[in-house]
């Protein structure tokens, strides 16, 4: 999909006339391609909002033989939804970057999620706790991520042109919200805004201790550890953290529901249960690019916490591929003594 540079013509409608003139198409030429009835098109043919009125197999056919239509489609269909959210942001002062709405609209892991991304940044800049936590909810998983990383991150590559006020009213809602309930939208919303805030100001900006059976606190918890091991690099806490998986059957279930939902092999179920086994194809994909890409701190905890449990759902997760992987990365890189110690343990269990 093509989209300007500076967005002015993202969602802006065009008669079919001038789609197919685009094309060095006449209507005789569709008429005859398409095999419509000359009537059908003539109604259409020099209305901007001729889409909204055109029948489903019509626009079938159209698509079939006019070239870039599939692309304009998918672009207004974006267009309806993303537009009233871009008016929400700037009625509640947001500015946003068209340039990158448009870059990010064309990356088809991302596109469906930047306006739900950016209805989260407008219910957080208005404090609604609800609203945050359903559209947040809704941006769980690597490719909603792409996304949501780039709401927080700053210019060139952000979607806001100044982030600071999108965070300070984050970091009142997080005491608003304080992990709520226990249902999936609340903890996982929840959870997403901790991590990314931690992320941010390199420190978990609410307690998140886990309780016994509280799947909120586990989440959140998860959420605020992983966020300072992305942020700082601390080793210590990735040690911590598998400490307490050690004793804690909940937070071991949330590592394992997290990982793999975050990774599509599981659905986010709103009770969070498990399935007794399935394929954790896309997890095992996705680790072993962290493997040879993350930080210390997070290699540790990835061989220490995440693909231990992932292990105990699936004995021969991916032994093979996360072997090569950390073979290359030991080979390849001087780790402090206690990241090389648990990795090369668990390396030799693997083989």
């Amino acid at each position: 999909m093509s989209v300007p540079a500076d967005g002015s013509l993202l969602f802006s409608p065009q008669p079919l006339e001038s789609l197919a003139e685009a094309a060095m198409l006449s209507m005789a030429d569709v008429v005859f391609l398409s095999k419509l009835p000359a009537s059908t098109l003539s109604r259409l043919w020099r209305n901007e909002f001729w889409l909204d009125r055109v029948s489903g197999a019509t626009l079938q056919q159209l698509i079939a033989v006019l070239p870039g239509l599939s692309d304009y489609v998918t672009r207004r269909s974006y267009g309806s939804r993303l537009g009233s959210i871009l008016r929400e942001c700037d009625d509640v002062g947001l500015e946003v970057s068209n340039g990158r709405v448009g870059s990010l609209l064309t990356d088809s892991r991302s596109a469906q999620h930047v306006a739900t991304t950016l209805a989260a940044a407008s219910s957080m800049m208005r404090l609604d706790p609800h609203e945050t936590v359903l559209n947040l909810a809704r941006c769980w998983g690597v490719s909603q991520d792409l996304a949501l990383n780039a709401l927080f991150a700053e210019e060139p590559r952000g979607l806001l042109a100044d982030t600071a006020p999108l965070i300070e009213k984050g970091l009142q809602l997080i005491d608003v919200l304080d992990g709520g309930t226990n249902s999936l939208h609340t903890t996982v919303g929840y959870g997403i805004l901790v991590h990314k805030l931690t992320k941010l100001t390199g420190a978990v900006p609410a307690d998140t201790t886990p309780h016994a059976r509280e799947r909120n606190s586990a989440f959140a918890y998860r959420s605020g550890i992983v966020g300072v091991l992305l942020q700082a690099g601390d080793t210590d806490t990735s040690i911590a953290y598998a400490r307490s998986l050690d004793n804690n059957v909940l937070l071991r279930r949330n590592e394992l529901w997290s990982m793999a939902s975050y990774y599509a092999d599981m659905p986010r179920s709103p009770d969070f249960s498990l399935p007794a086994r399935g394929s954790l194809q896309n997890t095992a994909a996705e680790v072993a690019k962290d493997i040879c890409c993350s930080n210390e701190a997070y290699l540790h905890y990835l061989v220490t916490s995440a693909i231990p449990v992932l292990r105990e759902h699936d004995p021969l997760f991916a032994s093979d591929v996360l072997a090569r992987a950390l073979s290359d990365r030991l080979e390849q890189a001087v780790l402090d003594k206690r990241v090389l110690a648990a990795s090369t343990k668990l390396l030799t269990s693997m083989l």
